[in-house]
């Protein structure tokens, strides 16, 4: 018996990838010699869960599909993700080499050495590390299986214990581990929020038990709904608060109160799991306008090629700006939202009404 397609997680998919581009234009406009903050932290710090939340969506569907009770057969599962994950991520990896390349007028990117450790690491473009983390939980999809069948009974006790853990973890790797200036372990250092899942293993493994227990955790939702809009409401004053305060108290600078305030540190992953609560609440317990109920189907059916093609527009709008010498203040930074937004979305359309070869369908992540 097939089990119901969950509107409510096709609909985050939508708000993530919205979230995605917020970021990455939130760097445009951190060029500013005076940003606008309050812009800044829409774009910067409270589209911050929006990457972590990715993880605990591909958790979910992946335990959505595969349950821990069903039947699972790993070469026939992975054969399935490295077709819509690996065959995209070498094939836009390429793609971003190229046009770098092309727009700098360089090809050192392509010296074997330089190659080889940008596709490893996922450096071809700033958005490309991702799947590089998703593959690996992909290819570890039989120790996640066993772990969460072993911890599933004690999840009271398991995912406080985890979430601590990871929290540990995120702050030393994030505030208080340095690399060593030279070593040969030095890239694996340098390069470890591109491709270790321990930074994430908390927000995958809540993934995984959301999809193992959906009804209950929806029945749960349901009976707590006043603590879910405190715990959000908390959270996201918390993250704004840390935000403000590192800029009043210690007398940081936007940036650099930006790269304090993540989603990897301890305030961005609580605030990461109060969002997505909040967000699964009020999109399966709670009645959804149609106009928001097409709009969010419409941006999670294309989140996929609108992740993969983004930086491709941004780029061009960074460009204009700086081919016409001009400040990136808050109106600026609002239209190149709409247009890295809306050109993401029109190409994600048209690739999927228009012909195209079977493996061109699978490199541009539409099959």
């Amino acid at each position: 018996m097939s089990k119901r397609f969950v509107h409510s997680i096709n609909y985050l998919r939508g708000l993530c990838m919205l979230g995605v581009i917020a970021i990455h234009i939130g760097s445009v406009a951190l060029t500013n010699p005076t940003p606008n903050l309050g812009l800044i932290a829409v774009l910067e710090i409270l589209s911050r869960f929006s990457v972590p939340a990715f993880f605990f969506l591909s958790a979910f569907g992946l335990f959505y599909k595969y349950p821990l009770q069903g039947p699972f057969s790993y070469t026939t599962y992975l054969k399935r993700r490295l077709k819509t994950v690996f065959i995209p991520y070498l094939f836009w990896s390429l793609f971003y080499l190229c046009y770098m390349s092309v727009a700098e007028h360089s090809y050192t990117l392509f010296r074997p050495l330089t190659l080889g450790k940008t596709l490893l690491f996922g450096l071809s473009m700033y958005h490309i590390y991702f799947l590089v983390i998703l593959l690996w939980f992909y290819l570890l999809m039989p120790l996640w299986r066993y772990l969460l069948k072993k911890t599933d009974r004690h999840a009271s006790i398991f995912f406080p214990l985890l979430f601590i853990g990871n929290v540990i973890f995120n702050y030393y790797s994030s505030y208080v581990w340095i690399a060593p200036p030279t070593s040969l372990w030095h890239d694996l250092f340098v390069y470890r929020l591109n491709y270790l899942v321990l930074h994430y293993i908390f927000i995958f493994f809540f993934g995984a038990f959301t999809a193992e227990h959906f009804p209950a955790v929806i029945a749960w939702m349901k009976n707590h709904a006043v603590f879910l809009y405190l715990f959000q409401g908390a959270a996201v004053l918390a993250m704004l608060g840390s935000y403000a305060g590192v800029m009043h108290y210690w007398q940081y600078s936007a940036l650099s109160a930006v790269f304090t305030i993540h989603q990897l540190s301890p305030i961005g992953m609580i605030y990461t799991v109060s969002t997505l609560l909040f967000f699964l609440y009020r999109w399966e317990c709670r009645s959804l306008s149609p106009v928001c109920q097409r709009l969010f189907t419409l941006l999670g059916n294309v989140s996929y090629p609108m992740y993969l093609v983004h930086p491709v527009w941004l780029s061009i709008g960074a460009a204009y700006l700086h081919h016409r010498h001009l400040v990136p203040d808050a109106a600026y930074i609002l239209c190149l939202y709409l247009f890295v937004t809306l050109t993401s979305l029109l190409y994600s359309l048209l690739i999927q009404k228009i012909s195209l070869p079977s493996w061109l369908q699978i490199c541009l992540g539409i099959k």
